[in-house]
């Protein structure tokens, strides 16, 4: 059994609500590899002791239940630390969002949500040709009606390993880098549970890279 590892779940926005990530949260984590915990709001992640071997950004985390307001440029660097410093982190679909330029987030993400069409309209996912990358191993294509996010993403430092297909165009949908001694992964579908679930083998492979089990 591998040793367990822990995992900070952030969730929850106006538009992409916690139940949408209920059950493939537990799909996930709910386990003897993982010791589960979940959040409104990522500034838990910069509390004194409280980073964890994971986390993950299913949104920003900004706790509307509070008003709460958008990271400081100071709690951004914050976390850019505590990724430096081993904190790995996988951002996926909402979790990209509201980054900026030129920020400490956008240095963690190394991309960012720049628009989305309106309609749901199916979306392909399939693996970039030529491209291996253990997040991979096992993957088989899906598709299924989402949000087809088309992103800012800094290619010269990142892997691309996923592309995304829809009517609205073709974009790259997964990567990877290396961030100090922390390992960051983009996402970028999963609007909706029915496309959440086909990604579960997905998902949990980019979960293990990230924590270096694969």
């Amino acid at each position: 059994m591998a040793d367990k590892k822990t995992v900070v779940v952030i969730w929850d926005d106006i538009y992409h609500k916690e139940a949408t990530y209920t059950d493939i949260t537990k799909k996930l984590f709910d386990n003897d590899e993982w010791e589960l915990t979940v959040t409104y709001s990522v500034r838990d992640l910069l509390k004194p002791g409280a980073a964890p071997a994971l986390a993950l950004h299913w949104t920003v985390g900004r706790n509307e239940r509070t008003d709460e307001p958008g990271l400081t440029l100071d709690e951004q660097a914050h976390l850019q630390k505590l990724v430096e410093n081993g904190m790995n982190s996988l951002y996926i679909h909402a979790g990209l969002a509201c980054v900026q330029d030129g920020t400490p987030m956008y240095e963690i993400a190394r991309g960012r949500f720049a628009s989305h069409p309106k309609p749901h309209n199916p979306v392909t996912v399939t693996a970039i040709p030529g491209i291996e990358h253990p997040i991979l191993n096992g993957f088989e294509p899906f598709e299924d009606p989402d949000e087809h996010y088309f992103c800012k993403i800094d290619i010269p430092r990142v892997t691309p390993f996923l592309a995304s297909i829809s009517i609205q165009g073709t974009e790259i949908a997964g990567w990877t880098h290396q961030l100090g001694k922390g390992r960051v992964c983009g996402l970028t579908p999963g609007h909706n549970a029915p496309m959440l679930n086909k990604m579960e083998k997905l998902l949990a492979n980019a979960a293990a890279w990230c924590v270096g089990r694969l």
